[in-house]
């Protein structure tokens, strides 16, 4: 409909319109993850407190994730907002003690085991508070809130493995949990939630019929990560090659939601990324040990870009639906990680390749092909039935059908052009509204209220849901003592005359 470069350019500013840097909060959270999970432990780390540590972090996280699902589900209610002040104590606390543990020579396994369930427990909440931020706030700034958090982890943990020791404990033990309970909080602001919808049977039974494909694909790649990545560690070049997977993922993500402009599923990129997974970089493998980071690099970076699209494919299925956040986000990302932490402790388990037994190294690598292809068999008779972004024939519809509720609604005199006097009442208005403890968002949907736009309309104007746009509405009549939209309009004009 619209010609190449232009095309592309409108699409990716439609998306990113809006975004603020709050919203990209969630790279804080995982900047610490990648610094006490990923690694910087010194090569004298006991291995017994370490395996704690990460087997409690790995069984803790699909557990919790599932059972705070289910209790959303059978409550009808989602996380409070204040479970986020618990999550960062929780992400803090866990910091702290691995650092005790692990670079400050105290090797306890008690205090392993402490940090491995306290940084499951945080976990498992910021991916819950953030899901259902990127879900309230519209399936828009899902597509490019996750990837962007994504890459600007991977920066900011350069940034801080630059570090001396005790400055490096100190960032993540105070300033990253902090910045990641602001960004949080702030983002969570800006929505609020209605009644949950329930999952009904029939509702569940078609969600899993839709989606079951999708988590298959990602946990098999997750499993084989984790495994190859305990049997074929190699130290510093192996972290450094899933680092560089990991970025290089999030950039991709970021290209495929912003240029995309057809709109594509999970099922479609696997395919294309099975030929390079076992062609280019397991077959190789099989002739040594010494490929082991190539093979860690592009493992994390196909399992990261399917992992990311997943959340990305969670969002907008349930937006798209109108199914409840929390549950959904646990119904597929839950299995995930179960796979995570099974090819976890089967690498565990079978232990670090010698780099002299050959036959060790290539029975996991074949396996791991054989899990791959069997994936694919699945993709092949399958269809993928949830998106993993949007067409720009849905984005031109939102704001076609936004400018024409504008157009309707607007009590404006034809033939009237913005003035400098209309700008001065505008800054008014805003100035009155910032006055009364109205939140930045609540400002601009208090503003379209007062010029008769209506619930729709502003949903539509600001890519956000009707549910989080109802919220706003009534947060704004509190605040401002009005009881109709009425009201809001004569304030407008009275405000602006």
């Amino acid at each position: 409909m619209h010609p190449g470069k232009e095309g592309i350019m409108e699409r990716a500013k439609r998306l990113i319109e809006g975004l603020r840097i709050h919203h990209l909060g969630f790279g804080f959270f995982w900047t610490v993850t990648f610094v006490t999970l990923t690694g910087f432990q010194d090569g004298g780390v006991l291995a017994g407190p370490w395996h704690l540590y990460a087997l409690s972090d790995e069984i803790l996280l699909p557990a919790a994730v599932g059972a705070l699902g289910l209790v959303c589900a059978l409550r009808r209610r989602e996380l409070p907002h204040g479970a986020a002040s618990a999550a960062s104590f929780m992400l803090s606390g866990a910091a702290l003690l691995y650092f005790l543990t692990f670079r400050f020579g105290e090797g306890s396994d008690l205090l392993a085991v402490a940090a491995g369930l306290l940084m499951g427990g945080a976990c498992a909440l910021f991916f819950l508070l953030w899901e259902l931020f990127y879900v309230t706030e519209g399936q828009q700034r899902a597509l490019i809130c996750i990837p962007l958090s994504a890459a600007m982890s991977v920066a900011l943990y350069l940034i801080v493995g630059m570090l001396p020791a005790v400055a490096m404990a100190f960032v993540t033990v105070t300033v990253l949990p902090f910045l990641s309970l602001v960004s949080l909080q702030r983002s969570l602001a800006e929505i609020e939630m209605d009644a949950v919808p329930a999952l009904t049977r029939p509702r569940l039974r078609r969600a899993i019929g839709d989606l079951w494909r999708p988590a298959l694909c990602v946990g098999i790649l997750g499993f084989a990560q984790k495994l190859v990545g305990s049997v074929g560690s190699s130290g510093a070049g192996s972290t450094f090659a899933v680092l560089l997977g990991f970025a290089a993922a999030a950039l991709l993500v970021v290209a495929l939601e912003l240029f995309l402009s057809k709109g594509f599923d999970i099922l479609h990129i696997y395919q294309l990324l099975f030929p390079a997974l076992t062609i280019v970089f397991l077959l190789p493998s099989l002739f040594g040990q010494q490929y082991a980071p190539l093979l860690d690099a592009f493992l994390m970076f196909g399992f990261e870009v399917l992992n990311l699209l997943l959340i990305i494919t969670c969002a907008v299925y349930t937006v798209r639906n109108g199914l409840p956040p929390s549950p959904l986000y646990a119904l597929c990302i839950a299995p995930v990680l179960l796979a995570m932490t099974l090819g976890g402790v089967a690498g565990a388990l079978l232990g670090p390749a010698p780099s002299s037994d050959f036959a060790h190294w290539a029975s996991v690598i074949l396996f791991c092909i054989v899990l791959l292809s069997v994936a694919l068999v699945l993709v092949a008779r399958g269809k993928g039935e949830a998106s993993a972004s949007l067409t720009d024939a849905e984005l031109l519809n939102r704001a076609a059908r936004s400018s024409a509720k504008k157009e309707a609604c607007a009590e404006t005199a034809p033939g009237t052009e913005a003035t400098p006097a209309r700008e001065d009442r505008g800054a008014i208005v805003v100035a009155y509204l910032r006055e009364r403890g109205l939140s930045p968002r609540e400002i601009e949907v208090a503003e379209l209220l007062m010029k008769g736009h209506t619930v729709s309309a502003i949903a539509g104007r600001l890519f956000i849901s009707e549910n989080t746009t109802r919220g706003h509405t009534k947060s704004i009549y509190k605040k401002l003592d009005v009881h109709s939209r009425q009201e809001l309009v004569d304030l407008g004009d009275h405000l602006g005359s």
